[in-house]
């Protein structure tokens, strides 16, 4: 049986290659992709997320892993846009304002960057939910989510708050699907499991094909078809779930997408403002060159990260580097006391 986190990080490496691709087509294979490709990260994450009663240490601890990242790409990518704006007032406070408001306020390079706050803003609400309240009361409220979800697609479409935080009214329902997956254990690559779950996913394509509508679009609200697409995008995230245990038992496929998902948060960060960049100058035109740069770069910047303890602290929210000060400084302070003692 493949280690959890072996075919996790397939999972991560295949969804965040179908989210690069999908921002850089169009037509039927965009529609398909943007059906499922944003519900599997959270549905992922659902499926590992375990409640934790101490909410301020999961606070924190989440804090640091998102937002941390977040808000240092936030300014390493935005400093050409705000340098620019040096010396005209109104550019710089409309910059600044983007900048805080974030989710549907950021475009261009930054247009991924909503999926972070809105993420964050997720993983607290179901924690708070499901330690104070049972399972099924929990599910209750994801339902009356939901229709709240709809009532933004339909009626005020417009609507988004900061940190896109309106699109946790779907977010936080498909987190919820993955985590019941993993409370009772649903077993997956069974064939009465597995092959509904492909048949949807077949039906799904003839949907998107037929009816373009039936796709999501999370950033901006448009959901597809209520309670349709969402099952559509939990069947196929099914099926990936099912897929990528089956490539965790080849050696190569694992260790090569294995790495693309560990490296999926910075690919996350930085692969739109690659396809700005090269747009701006005119290179790269050819889709599978394009892709391979997209995906590669980040990748290359990821392995490098991780060679100093400051960079994971400030790209991926790695807190090593806090714990091992905190450690030497409670030595040093055990030190004193030994001497004092003495």
């Amino acid at each position: 049986m493949a280690k959890k986190l072996e075919w996790i990080n397939i999972l991560k490496g295949l969804g965040i290659m179908m989210v690069v691709y999908a921002h850089m087509t169009s037509g039927f294979w965009r529609n398909f992709l943007f059906l499922f490709h944003m519900p599997l990260f959270f549905i992922i994450a659902g499926y590992l997320f375990r409640p934790n009663a101490d909410l301020k240490a999961y606070l924190g601890r989440k804090s640091l892993h998102l937002l941390v990242p977040y808000g240092f790409f936030m300014a390493l990518l935005y400093a050409p846009t705000l340098h620019q704006a040096l010396g005209d007032d109104q550019s710089l406070s409309g910059a600044l304002l983007d900048m805080t408001l974030g989710g549907r306020a950021l475009i261009s390079g930054l247009a991924a960057f909503w999926f972070v706050t809105c993420f964050w803003a997720t993983q607290q609400l179901v924690n708070v939910l499901l330690t104070r309240l049972s399972v099924r009361t929990t599910g209750g409220i994801m339902v009356m989510m939901l229709g709240l979800a709809a009532v933004n697609q339909w009626f005020f479409r417009e609507l988004w708050l900061i940190g896109n935080l309106n699109v946790v009214l779907m977010a936080a329902p498909c987190f919820y699907l993955g985590y019941l997956v993993a409370h009772y254990q649903l077993e997956i690559e069974k064939p009465r499991v597995l092959l509904p779950a492909i048949l949807v996913g077949l039906f799904s394509m003839w949907m998107v094909q037929k009816y373009p509508g039936f796709k999501m679009d999370m950033k901006y609200a448009d959901y597809g078809m209520p309670v349709l697409s969402l099952l559509a995008a939990f069947a196929i995230t099914l099926v990936m779930m099912a897929l990528s245990r089956q490539l965790a038992r080849v050696p190569v496929v694992s260790k090569a997408v294995g790495l693309v998902g560990d490296a999926s948060m910075v690919i996350m960060f930085l692969h739109m403002s690659i396809q700005v960049t090269l747009d701006h100058h005119g290179m790269v035109e050819a889709l599978a060159p394009r892709w391979l740069l997209m995906m590669g770069l980040p990748v290359l910047l990821y392995l490098l990260i991780r060679q100093n303890a400051w960079s994971r602290l400030l790209c991926l929210g790695d807190p090593t580097v806090l714990s091992e000060r905190r450690a030497r400084r409670d030595a040093r302070r055990q030190k004193g006391y030994a001497l004092a003692s003495s």
